[in-house]
């Protein structure tokens, strides 16, 4: 049985479900690992961009780490999320917050490099990547989601980065349309390029 630590600091709510039907709950995570959750005003900012897009949407949410993005997806109705983490102690505590909160969604542990290929084509609406910083990992999620063509005509792939980091504007069949800066961080939005659905 892993041990698990309630996350319920004062004034953290940085750990804390910023929106939707679980707003205000904290989520737990495993004792001692080192995970950087995405930053509440960032996760906010994120949402509140993609509002219209969020309800009923199909989630994916690459290099998982505390499923704190993929929680607040699903707080804010999206329809289903596919979190994938390589941790296998983090995946167990993301299908822990699953539970606990409520929700429903499926926890992939794995190499993203193995697992992205397996989700069908055209099939995810909102993409959130959130490697490590410093990682060659931005560019990789980049060229699988591109390359096994992930997202929907209309899907959102974003990427959080740091902000001295340079992503390509454009590949095969996906466009930057938008990044947005935040403190040292940035997140990067990519669509389908127009005729990129043959």
């Amino acid at each position: 049985m892993l041990p698990w630590l309630p996350v319920c600091y004062s004034g953290g709510d940085f750990v804390r479900i910023t929106g939707g039907e679980a707003r205000g709950r904290a989520i737990a995570g495993p004792v001692g690992l080192d995970v950087r959750p995405t930053a509440s005003k960032i996760r906010q900012a994120f949402f509140n961009i993609l509002a219209d897009r969020v309800p009923g949407c199909r989630f994916l949410d690459i290099c998982a780490g505390s499923g704190l993005m993929g929680l607040e997806a699903l707080s804010r109705g999206a329809g289903n999320l596919i979190a994938v983490e390589e941790s296998r102690t983090m995946a167990r505590s993301i299908e822990s917050n699953i539970r606990r909160l409520g929700f429903q969604g499926e926890v992939i542990c794995g190499d993203l490099a193995k697992v992205l290929p397996l989700i069908e084509p055209e099939s995810v609406d909102i993409i959130y990547g959130d490697p490590p910083y410093r990682s060659q990992l931005a560019e990789a999620i980049l060229r699988l989601v591109d390359e096994y063509r992930l997202l929907t005509a209309s899907g959102v792939l974003a990427i959080e980065h740091e902000s001295d980091m340079s992503l390509p504007a454009e590949t095969v069949g996906l466009i930057n349309y938008d990044r947005r800066k935040y403190g040292q961080t940035v997140v990067s939005f990519y669509r389908r390029l127009s005729g990129a659905e043959s």
